[in-house]
């Protein structure tokens, strides 16, 4: 294979390891059982407005499955709890805009992980396996640091990073909302900000991994060719 295609796709697998890596981290999160982690921590808010941790939960679940599963609006706007809707119209559509924002993601993901199939097979069907494991070894090492930046802007100017990712993904304005709203409530900043950490920790690890086998690869087929 010519070397410049090959530094091409190099460079291009590279990239997509960073997108796969952070995209599982973020899928991970929207689970029952981080949800249940991130309730039963001892430090965690409990709700001043009269949830109790079950209905938190339920209901928090529920929000997660309608963003995942792709559901209608309905599935949140028909919830009723005290003969009273468990949320207002304008959280019902901010949350069709976070479902929007993740069914992107995940297909993004989903189209990273088979491109990055086909980019491997190619690779290494060409002999340029050395460069495979050296791509593998650079998208975790650019994972780890651009993660760990991101980690140190979230912890040092939280208010800044919280702002600037929701403008970067909604319209001005549109996911503020009351501290007695059930959005709030069910996901106050301490779930943002651990989730935050939790994804940069996750991400952190994949990269140093990935970095890691990457390494070996490179070493192994050195030792191989010597």
């Amino acid at each position: 294979m010519p070397s410049r295609l090959t530094q091409i796709l190099k460079l291009l697998t590279s990239l997509l390891v960073i997108i796969f890596i952070v995209g599982g981290a973020v899928q991970l999160l929207a689970t029952d059982s981080y949800l249940a982690f991130e309730y039963n921590r001892a430090s965690f808010p409990p709700d001043t407005f009269g949830f109790t941790n079950q209905q938190r939960f339920i209901l928090a679940s529920t929000n997660i499955h309608y963003v995942r599963a792709h559901l209608p609006n309905d599935a949140l706007s028909n919830q009723i709890l005290n003969d009273a809707p468990v949320y207002n119209p304008r959280e019902v559509s901010h949350m069709a805009d976070v479902q929007t924002v993740f069914q992107s993601v995940l297909r993004v993901w989903q189209a990273v992980f088979i491109l990055l199939i086909l980019l491997g097979f190619v690779l290494w069907e060409t002999g340029e396996r050395k460069a495979l494991a050296s791509a593998i070894q650079s998208g975790g090492l650019l994972t780890s640091g651009i993660i760990l930046s991101i980690a140190l802007l979230a912890i040092f100017g939280w208010q800044f990073w919280f702002e600037t990712f929701h403008l970067f993904f909604f319209k001005p304005g549109s996911w503020l909302f009351s501290y007695s709203d059930t959005l709030i409530r069910l996901f106050p900043v301490e779930f943002w900000f651990d989730g935050t950490l939790t994804i940069s920790a996750l991400s952190l690890a994949g990269g140093i991994l990935l970095a890691l086998v990457g390494w070996r690869g490179k070493r192994a087929l050195t030792e191989k060719q010597a």
